[in-house]
């Protein structure tokens, strides 16, 4: 097993060396992390200071193989959007993907590894369930599905951020502190699917979210479909969701990488297909007798051949939902209509024209909010104007005197706080 190292070791490190070099990226959620980070370069510093948090709750909690802590259970609403009308998966095909999240993370798969296994000791029962989402955003009832007919016919790198976009063709996500999103689509090329970090939640909430193609998700209708047969056991969004709370890849990204969990076995690169045990054992990366942990949610086998996550997984996991994704921990999204109608969430702001030259309007939806404060920060993170209102009405702001670029409104009110990115384009 990988030795401890300092967790600003890591952070300093590790971090730094974002690379791509596998084979075939079933999984581009790295992909779209670098492309991001060289148009916004800050992201990379607010990972690193993630990390750092990460490391030291991992340190002050102890880690248990199972039991003996409360399980945590997230909301999910699913969108499903589609151009051709076998994208449009059924009802069913969705519960048979919740179904396998919840096996897979709460260690109930079938395929779980044999206790005679040599990974056995360090495998782990997350205590992280999942539930379709009951309640809306608003405290209305749901069924915890939207579908979206669009005229885009796939998506890729160039029009990704769309998929969670309405205006673009694809579907605002929902308050993102209080449910994970899940999209359903027709990805171009072999990508599986990608996700975001819960690193990204403070200053791009609206991107937030897991995206799975439609012949990858679930284990009935159309999953296997196609040239996808080896990925027709819902394991897209198990690895998916992995990344969504705060894992990476076992080989770490890059050549005998390190993918920042001690009980994992280091690994020369992604591994494919399905391997026999032991597999790479005794590499020149360091692996030992019983070689690497191909196995695991986190790898690129087929789905037929994963089946586990180790508690040191699982303690990052936790680590990031008493973190960045603490709102889900008192989320209403499982409970009883109506229980807790929010007043204020991401929906209340309207922000326009957006990009603009400067100034633009914050228009409050609900009027009955009495006080809020701005704070407005650049790219690197400086808070360079704190507006006071007592107006919930439509408020101008202009921030023209800092220069063109991307700014973040934060908006806090009702013990909320909403992100708002705009462009000063001039």
């Amino acid at each position: 097993m990988k030795k401890s190292l300092l967790f600003i070791a890591l952070a300093g490190l590790s971090l730094l060396t974002f690379d791509t070099n596998a084979q075939s990226h079933k999984c581009a959620t790295m992909e779209i992390l670098n492309k991001r980070i060289s148009n916004d370069p800050s992201i990379k510093e607010r990972m690193k200071n993630s990390e750092i948090n990460t490391q030291k709750w991992v340190s002050e909690h102890p880690k248990q193989k199972r039991g003996g802590s409360q399980i945590i259970t997230i909301p999910v609403v699913f969108h499903v959007i589609w151009n051709d009308p076998i994208e449009n998966v059924s009802d069913n095909q969705i519960y048979s993907q919740l179904d396998i999240m919840n096996d897979d993370f709460r260690l109930l798969n079938a395929d779980t590894l044999d206790d005679t296994h040599p990974f056995w000791p360090v495998t782990a029962d997350t205590e992280i369930e999942f539930c379709l989402a009951s309640v809306d955003e608003n405290g209305n009832a749901t069924t915890g599905i939207t579908r979206t007919q669009t005229s885009v016919t796939t998506w890729d790198d160039n029009n990704s951020d769309d998929i969670k976009s309405t205006a673009n063709g694809g579907q605002d996500n929902w308050d993102a502190t209080e449910y994970l999103n899940i999209y359903v689509v027709n990805l171009d090329g072999g990508t599986l699917g990608f996700a975001t970090f819960p690193a990204d939640l403070a200053t791009d909430p609206f991107m937030d979210g897991v995206v799975i193609r439609y012949e990858a998700f679930g284990d009935i209708g159309t999953a296997g479909s196609g040239t996808f047969q080896a990925n027709d056991g819902g394991r897209t969004a198990t690895h998916e969701v992995g990344h969504w709370l705060n894992l990476r890849h076992i080989w770490g990204d890059t050549i005998c990488g390190d993918d920042l969990v001690s009980d994992t076995e280091i690994a020369e690169d992604a591994n494919y297909q399905c391997p026999n045990f032991p597999y790479n054992d005794n590499s020149t990366c360091g692996s030992g007798a019983d070689g690497e942990m191909y196995m695991n949610y986190m790898d690129y086998v087929d789905d037929n051949c994963m089946n586990m996550f180790t508690a040191g997984q699982a303690a990052r996991m936790q680590a990031a939902l008493n973190g960045p994704r603490s709102g889900l921990l008192t989320s209403n999204g499982c409970g009883s209509p109506n229980a807790i109608a929010k007043k204020f969430n991401e929906k209340s702001i309207e922000l326009y024209p957006n990009p603009n030259n400067g100034n633009f309007t914050l228009n409050f939806k609900n009027s009955n909010i009495k006080n809020s404060t701005i704070n407005i920060f650049n790219v690197l993170g400086e808070n360079v104007k704190t507006i006071n209102l007592t107006n919930m009405n439509s408020t101008q702001i202009n921030i023209s005197e800092f220069g063109i670029g991307a700014y973040y409104l934060q908006v806090t009110a009702e013990n909320n706080t909403i992100t708002k990115k705009v462009f000063v384009t001039k």
